[in-house]
């Protein structure tokens, strides 16, 4: 997504005066000129707020639904485009054609997700793997940290686009927390999405700002410590209370230390694209053995759980080996190898192989059947705010909302953070972030004199961060809560569920982005 297409678009210009009056040596004209411009300036930052702003106020309002709200964002954000931006339609069309792969992975993989969900439940896999865990350890807070520093950043790592959630909610489910609960641990636990479906997102930063691609994600690492210790604490105060959470403090930090080293030492040895994957190894490695110490050694896993984590295995060995394999055969590009390699592909082979690895009631038409319904309004709502976000993009206002901040001078870097957040925010994805944003932050880091390196990773693992409360991915955590609850409520997804979780997550994440600002500014 090339940000030089979106400094070509036309916007509306100052009119320039032909003649200079001169008074007291200053010209006259050329200072209102400087006037009428900034103000123009100032217009269109206004205007091209208004869509993420309005997304935002909105939703908070519980006024309407997601997919509805994102199709009336994206009608603004045309009209804003064509009328204040001077955009054409060949320039949105182009860069819907360019995000289009991307839109369809995520769609697919949000589908084979979904269904993969249904199917497990159907044989009751999570609750025997939660019944296990319950075994393995009777403290609720140490099981917390091994769902949300552990399981969660793994299958995140692996196959990206929020489905650490489709893994993490049913088992949270399954030991006895709330509906509300397991959504806020489940999102809380997507502390590594810099890394997610081996880190494409992150590639794309590295692409658009000429920042090297281990460089940043060095960098990104570094900067991870924060959101794994406030997302943990977030995580025991939610599921454990306030009393508990300060008692395993000593605890989280073991486990976020260990998982924040495992991440660096992945970085440095395997690269970026394992090194979430890898890292995320060491976080389960260190919940288990703070477990072992603790609880002593617990039982064994059973055949039967090995069974029902077949899936899993299946979607890991494939992932991972069909990566491995084109690596050494030299054939990364192309469309085979792009399909092979993603990993929608490899959920849905997983799905279709489901069947047959579960036996019983994952081999009827039953869970296809729950996961379509549970799955279009959400990927719909998805589809849409990622158009939201190219159109942002393609149109020159996310260009000229870094721009505007960067007239701050120095104190921009503070806020630098925040620009990023709101890209992932309104895309739910840090390729949509990155794509909307991270050229003109490496532009704004460069004018200013500021490590263009440190300022594009405090943009990725901010834009990262805030994934986790794009409304697609909260409406996404809600609807799975709906199997296996026994909590009491209405149906998923309705407003006040919605809006209370939304605030929640929006307030963890302001507590770290306040401290990427304070971070920016010091470095």
């Amino acid at each position: 997504m090339s940000e030089a297409r979106a400094d070509t678009v036309r916007r509306p210009q100052p009119c320039v005066p032909s003649f200079c009056i001169t008074v007291g040596g200053l010209c006259v004209s050329r200072q209102r000129d400087e006037i009428t411009t900034r103000r123009v300036h100032r217009v269109h930052a206004v205007l091209a707020a208004t869509p993420p702003v309005l997304a935002l106020v909105l939703m908070l309002s519980r006024s309407f639904r997601p997919e509805s709200l994102a199709a009336a964002i994206l009608v603004l954000s045309i009209v804003v485009a064509v009328t204040a931006f001077g955009a054409r339609l060949s320039d949105f069309t182009g860069e819907y054609v360019e995000i289009s792969p991307t839109l369809l992975e995520v769609v697919l993989i949000l589908f084979g997700g979904t269904l993969l969900n249904k199917q497990l439940t159907a044989v009751g896999a999570y609750s025997l793997v939660a019944d296990w865990i319950q075994r393995f350890s009777a403290d609720r807070s140490r099981s917390v940290l091994l769902i949300c520093l552990g399981i969660t950043p793994f299958a995140e790592s692996v196959t990206g686009f929020g489905i650490g959630i489709v893994v993490a909610i049913p088992l949270l489910l399954g030991l006895g927390f709330t509906r509300f609960q397991a959504a806020a641990l489940g999102l809380l636990g997507l502390v590594l999405v810099p890394w997610g479906a081996l880190a494409p997102g992150t590639l794309v930063a590295s692409e658009l700002t000429g920042v090297g691609f281990d460089r940043l994600g060095m960098d990104s690492a570094l900067l991870t410590l924060p959101v794994l210790l406030l997302t943990g604490l977030a995580a025991l105060l939610i599921g454990c209370g306030r009393r508990i959470a300060l008692r395993r403090l000593p605890e989280l930090l073991f486990v976020a230390g260990v998982l924040w080293a495992g991440v660096l030492a992945a970085q440095a040895v395997a690269g970026t694209s394992l090194a979430g994957a890898l890292g995320s190894l060491a976080g389960i490695a260190a919940a288990v053995a703070l477990i072992w110490f603790r609880d002593g050694s617990g039982p064994r896993p059973s055949r039967a759980i090995g069974v029902v984590l077949s899936p899993y295995g299946l979607l890991l060995a494939g992932l991972l080996g069909s990566r491995l394999l084109l690596a050494v055969l030299g054939a990364q590009r192309g469309l085979v190898p792009t399909v092979v390699s993603s990993p929608a592909f490899w959920l849905l082979m997983t799905c279709a192989a489901a069947p047959w690895l579960l036996g019983g009631k994952a081999r009827g038409s039953e869970p296809v059947v729950a996961a379509v319904r549970q799955w279009w309004p959400v990927a719909l709502a998805t589809a849409l705010f990622l158009l939201v976000g190219a159109t942002l993009t393609a149109s020159g206002m996310s260009a000229e909302l870094a721009r505007t901040a960067a007239r701050l001078g120095r104190p921009y870097v503070a806020l630098a953070p925040w620009i990023g957040a709101m890209g992932g925010f309104l895309t739910g994805s840090t390729t949509g972030a990155n794509a909307m944003f991270a050229a003109s932050q490496a532009g704004a880091a460069h004018s200013l004199g500021y490590s263009v390196p440190t300022l594009v990773a405090l943009h990725n693992v901010a834009g990262s961060l805030l994934t986790m409360a794009s409304v697609p991915r909260v409406v996404f955590a809600l609807e799975l809560t709906s199997a296996g609850s026994s909590a009491a409520g209405s149906k998923p997804g309705r407003s006040s569920e919605l809006h209370r979780l939304l605030l929640t997550i929006l307030g963890v994440d302001a507590a770290v982005l306040l401290v990427f600002s304070v971070i920016a500014l010091v470095a």
